[in-house]
């Protein structure tokens, strides 16, 4: 029985992974698939798997699974897609991979073709894209082949074809066989855009079908396509492109070299549709060149047009000149920079009884009239015109949704925006244009609070100080006051005065010596902020010597917090915790040296999202340290940030260096206050990884499985699986890693109840986000 056990062991992979018959059957995905962004997928009501997110911003998601290759090899997938793709909607299926940096794959979308391409990695173009797939929602069949390690085919079907057409064929020989890969289904998407393709029927095999094609269909006569008449620079931040005949920009991206896509483009005239003016976030400078292109315009019919790019030199032939003796006109008013400043911004409303709104200020002697102006919620690609409304010489005006009622003073003037733009709640760039073109005014305002808006004042932006939570309409409250320093109030002198114990004589701690070494910004609801310094010198320091700031955005350093109440020195290599409550730090995370935990009454306050930490000497003003931090410098794996502390990788490695901070372990709970970090780690190439069966602990009553990464950052998959390939049991499903430590399972089955004694296989994963998986596959015995 024994030799049996074995024998189907070393069988085992060649049985479950002979070939790929995915049809997406049932509501779950099953474990074959995996990947960081695993929990990103589902499957829809029609059986195919589909993205199932709504983005904020442009991005990629990947998902995969093992498959074995060989010489001779067939892929065949169906892509279902809802509308044309893009440039930033379009679909790579990575099919063999020979190392890090050598894989081929299968793209569907391109800038300015719906294309579909077989690549390798590197920009090598095995079958280049021939057929432009016009005819949306689309079933596109896709068949790739590979005989002898060297002459790849690439098939489509759609679902008006009775059979395969091929696409191309080429002699591109793979250098480095080997055994097995991972196929890769990577989504990329844009803002508000994620389910437009979804996958079914991917099958492959070992085995290359013979592949029965139509015939090429008769070439069509080209279509005369409009033509680019001119360009006119409409301001430094905008353009209009005039063309001969009417155009369709539904899918269509303006652009300018050093400056990005525009954010938003309009008709000129809607009835014509000859002339499309497109607008960008930054301005151009005169004197200066830029390409100007554009791509995915397409005739009324849906023809497409050529791509476009040219380069121009700001200030000469694209300028309109202006007549030597300008007749009077109606043209608008042009307004000097600051003249109507964004005043106070309620991004995040509450339950108070407000409701999101700009308001603006009129800083001019004389009534300025807003008919034309513009409003610009720069991250969220919004542009609204103002209408013909006059706001009085020291005036407020407040913009806010036509739905929406709020009390403002009468003498206020209300201005309703159909549809306003949402305020984001984690900030956003503001801008204010006149009816000429020029940008009045900008401002960014900061992560929101809840019911309390953001207020401009002499020094700065703050957030309202009114008991209502924002002043719209009216004159901004006064910024609330910064604690004092308590007084130091000289004590009575004893009767029987001691003896004063003998000063700690040491030197100046010097730069770099002490560092921050663990945040926690944004802790559990009843924890507590900390901060950990470690010395990394070689000798104790007196730490009460320092103070903690925080700096601001203009550089200056906010209320100093001396360290004075921590009387023992530092000591080499010793790690110091400071928190307002120690009890709210101990009721979350596992503590090993009570005494390296530190409380204060008054420490810095860190923000949730970013900020910049200063250690300095208090005596001098010399910085000790300082961090920059923001949230992300987490882990990509870790999506609730509360209650997960950023760690220093390498003690010794750069401060502000992103890369030497990211979340930790979730097996250490997320936080290590006051001992050495669960992500320690020096980066060394020659460090192990390994992980190890699981082992029985006669004590503890449980399995232990001890593991060993090269680096900080993996994150990990676990399961046991029964000799016949059924997977019985789940130990770790997605958990942040630290660079050693132990997993632990109870020994119980997926049904609660414990496995009976014998043979097993334990499986394990870990992936980095930088693409890398480890698989660990292992026999033991459950006792």
């Amino acid at each position: 029985m024994r030799h049996f056990i074995l024998i189907l062991f070393v069988l085992l992979p060649f049985c479950l992974f002979s070939q790929v018959n995915e049809n997406f059957d049932g509501t779950e995905l099953s474990a074959d698939w995996f990947g960081k962004d695993r929990e990103q997928f589902c499957i829809n009501d029609a059986g195919r798997l589909q993205l199932d997110i709504t983005p904020t911003d442009k991005g990629t998601s990947a998902i995969g699974r093992e498959i074995p290759y060989s010489a001779d090899m067939q892929w065949e997938f169906d892509v279902y897609m809802q509308q044309a793709p893009s440039n930033q909607n379009k679909l790579c299926v990575y099919l063999y991979q020979e190392n890090a940096d050598r894989f081929y794959y299968v793209r569907i979308g391109n800038t300015g073709t719906k294309e579909l391409s077989l690549r390798r990695h590197g920009e090598v173009e095995l079958v280049p894209p021939k057929t432009d797939f016009d005819a949306f929602p689309l079933l596109l069949r896709v068949k790739v082949t590979l005989e002898d390690n060297r002459y790849w085919s690439l098939y489509y079907q759609t679902d008006e074809m009775s059979g395969y057409q091929l696409e191309g064929q080429a002699e591109y020989p793979i250098e480095e066989p080997v055994e097995s890969g991972i196929l890769n289904l990577t989504f990329y998407y844009s803002k508000n855009q994620s389910a437009l393709f979804s996958i079914d029927n991917i099958r492959i095999s070992h085995q290359i079908t013979d592949t029965p094609s139509e015939p090429d269909e008769p070439p069509v006569e080209p279509e005369d396509l409009p033509e680019l008449e001119g360009i006119e620079l409409l301001s430094l931040s905008s353009l209009r492109f005039d063309f001969d005949k009417a155009v369709d920009k539904s899918e269509a991206v303006f652009s300018i070299s050093e400056i990005g896509d525009a954010y938003i483009t309009y008709y000129v005239d809607t009835d014509t549709k000859r002339s499309v003016s497109a607008f960008f976030d930054e301005e151009m400078q005169p004197g200066k060149y830029y390409t100007v292109s554009y791509s995915g315009l397409k005739s009324l019919s849906g023809a497409v047009m050529p791509d476009f790019a040219d380069e121009y030199e700001l200030g000469t032939e694209e300028e309109e000149p202006e007549p030597d003796d300008p007749e009077p006109s109606d043209d608008p008013e042009a307004y000097p920079v600051g003249s109507v400043l964004i005043n106070e911004v309620m991004a995040k409303p509450g339950d108070g009884g407000m409701v999101e709104y700009i308001e603006l200020y009129n800083t001019l002697s004389e009534p300025v009239k807003l008919s034309g102006w513009e409003y610009r919620n720069v991250n969220g690609k919004r542009t609204k015109v103002l209408p013909d409304v006059t706001l009085p010489s020291g005036g407020y005006a407040v913009l806010l949704d036509e739905e929406d009622r709020l009390s403002v003073p009468q003498e206020a003037v209300v201005i309703r925006i159909e549809k306003f733009p949402a305020l984001n709640d984690n900030g956003s760039i503001l801008q204010l244009w006149d009816a000429t073109g020029n940008q009045i005014d900008e401002i960014t305002y900061e992560k929101a609070t809840a019911a309390r808006s953001w207020e401009r004042s002499a020094s700065g932006w703050h957030l309202s100080s009114d008991p209502r939570g924002g002043t719209p309409g009216e004159t901004n409250s006064s910024p609330e006051e910064e604690e004092p320093e308590e007084p130091i109030e000289e004590p009575d002198e004893p009767e029987n005065p001691e003896e004063p114990e003998e000063p700690i004589e040491t030197d100046p701690i010097l730069p770099g010596e002490i560092v921050f070494n663990e945040l926690l910004p944004d802790p559990y609801a009843g924890g507590s902020e900390y901060f950990e310094l470690y010395n990394r010198s070689e000798k104790p320091l007196p730490v009460f010597t320092l103070s903690v700031a925080v700096r601001k955005t203009d550089g200056t350093l906010s209320t100093r917090y001396p360290l004075s109440a921590v009387k023992s020195l530092l000591v080499a290599g010793g790690y110091l915790l400071l928190t307002k409550s120690v009890d709210a730090v101990t009721s979350f995370y596992p503590i090993e040296d009570e005494e390296a935990l530190c409380e204060m009454p008054k420490l810095p306050v860190l923000a949730n999202t970013a900020s910049t930490l200063v250690l300095f000497r208090t005596a001098d003003g010399v910085v000790i340290d300082e961090v920059a931090y923001t949230s992300k410098w987490h882990a990509p794996s870790i999506k609730n940030k509360k209650g997960v502390a950023l760690e220093r990788i390498n003690p010794e490695g750069a401060t502000q260096d992103p890369k030497n901070w990211t979340s930790a372990s979730a097996l250490a709970g997320y936080g290590t206050p006051g001992y050495r970090n669960s992500q320690y780690g020096t980066g060394s190439s020659d460090e192990p990884t390994a992980i190890e069966a699981p082992v029985w602990i006669e004590e503890t009553g449980s399995y232990t499985i001890a593991y060993w990464l090269d680096r900080p950052g993996y994150s990990c998959r676990a399961f046991v699986f029964s000799i016949t390939g059924k997977r019985v049991a789940e130990i770790s499903n997605h958990q942040l890693l630290g660079t050693s430590g132990q997993l632990t399972w109870d020994g119980n089955g997926s049904g609660g109840t414990p496995l009976a004694a014998g043979v097993y296989i334990f499986y394990a994963e870990i992936y980095h986000p930088d693409g890398t998986v480890k698989p660990f596959k292992k026999v033991f015995l459950v006792r």
